[in-house]
């Protein structure tokens, strides 16, 4: 072979080589290189629902599995049952709850995961805002948010996201959101933008909750606060050895 085009082909595959090496140290997109990621999802802890009365009821059961770690083997019409007598809809037309029940369940049947936890229904004028609470409290409690979708007439949950940073520490920009439903798909990524959370419409509840629902986001979220770590102690000044009163040095 003459030598000039070896000379070339080495000076190619030495190139060829560096851009290799680069691609492979580079990080394959720059959110994922920084974002803070979250999502408490397993997939044998997903619950469909058995019924179309049950989704509240399926959520629950789902929630509980994710937090427990488990398959804790409950039972959605004992859910439903506990649910229906203690939320706000009328007893005598409801089939299935509402986010009130839904909280309410969740808090009752929290010992079922070794653990006792309070969860409240919450209601935002804006998406946004909703799902960044959402986040913040997945952060905090490292359990999953149950999501008000259809306008109202269904549930989901919401088991993880993925945020410009951890939302304990601070202002975050919320990019995706991890949605798991009892009636759809089991696990699915969603941009923030467009997540099934939509504005709660139903008026099938008592005056005041339709007023506290009506065209709100609502939200059933695991309460408590974030308690930063202490800071490790400052180091103090050496201590200088003092010299015993009274103590006689000899003299060499």
């Amino acid at each position: 072979m003459p030598r000039t085009i070896t000379r070339h082909l080495a000076r190619l595959a030495g190139l060829v080589f560096a851009m290799v090496l680069v691609a492979g140290v580079a990080p394959a997109h720059t959110v994922a290189a920084t974002a803070f990621t979250l999502d408490v999802y397993f997939g044998s802890g997903y619950e469909h629902q058995v019924d179309d009365r049950t989704c509240t009821a399926a959520s629950t059961a789902m929630m509980l599995n994710f937090i427990a770690g488990r398959d804790l083997g409950l039972s959605q019409m004992t859910i439903l049952k506990y649910e229906q007598p203690r939320d706000a809809l009328n007893d005598k037309k409801q089939r299935g709850s509402d986010p009130l029940g839904w909280s309410k369940a969740l808090t009752y049947f929290a010992p079922r995961t070794g653990q006792a936890f309070t969860y409240s229904w919450e209601a935002y004028t804006s998406e946004s805002a909703a799902l960044k609470r959402a986040a913040t409290q997945i952060a905090v409690t490292r359990k999953p948010v149950g999501l008000a979708i259809w306008n109202g007439q269904h549930a989901a949950v919401m088991t993880g996201f993925v945020a410009s940073r951890d939302p304990r520490l601070g202002a975050f920009t919320l990019m995706y959101v991890w949605i798991s439903d009892p009636y759809g798909s089991s696990h699915k990524r969603y941009t923030a933008a467009g997540s099934p959370l939509d504005p709660y419409l139903e008026l099938d509840a008592t005056p005041a909750y339709d007023k506290a629902w009506y065209k709100k986001y609502v939200i059933v979220v695991p309460q408590g606060t974030y308690t930063p770590p202490a800071p490790a102690p400052t180091p103090g000044p050496t201590p200088v050895p003092t010299m015993p009163v009274g103590m006689v040095v000899p003299v060499r």
